[in-house]
């Protein structure tokens, strides 16, 4: 049976800290199942699920606090179970362009909250010279979606928001 953590590192961005991590992770025999870095500012972060043996969840949560330690990381460490399988028809890729104005993401997610569709992956970019946010969105639809009415309502919000948007078939699920 196989156990699960959750790891979350946040600190100031060196070259070598994924490396590290990996090394670790690699040593204790465990798997990276899913996991996204980003550059925030200067803060690197970092957030992955890891699986592996009882034995090797253990010793790898054990010794995590003290590889974030030396790499001047602040860490969260939190034990989960696997993953559900959830009724998933298709993931697309929402993508975002335009003038940056407040608010724009309160209501792109607040849209697919209220049709009860999962986000599970969100990437927004704000270009300080030309002041264009690029958002782009992984979202989960079930077989029940409609999906020419789900873009219809979007490319509505979008008119509203005065950016444009699109659907599509994600080409990976790394954003």
């Amino acid at each position: 049976m196989a156990h699960y953590l959750v790891f979350t590192a946040l600190g100031s961005d060196r070259t070598g800290i994924v490396s590290e991590v990996t090394k670790l992770t690699s040593e204790f025999g465990c798997n990276i199942d899913d996991s996204r870095m980003a550059i925030l500012g200067n803060e690197f972060t970092l957030v992955m699920l890891l699986s592996g043996s009882k034995s090797a969840i253990n010793q790898i949560e054990s010794r995590l606090p003290l590889l974030a330690h030396s790499l001047a990381l602040l860490t969260i460490i939190k034990r989960t179970t696997q993953p559900e399988k959830a009724a998933i028809s298709e993931c697309l890729e929402v993508e975002i362009k335009g003038e940056d104005s407040k608010g724009i993401l309160k209501q792109v997610t607040q849209f697919f909250a209220k049709r009860k569709i999962d986000l599970t992956s969100l990437k927004t970019i704000t270009m300080p010279k030309t002041n264009i946010i690029t958002t782009s969105l992984l979202i989960n639809i079930s077989e029940q979606t409609n999906k020419q009415q789900l873009e219809q309502e979007f490319q509505q919000l979008c008119q509203t928001l005065a950016v444009s948007g699109n659907f599509k078939t994600p080409t990976n699920f790394i954003l």
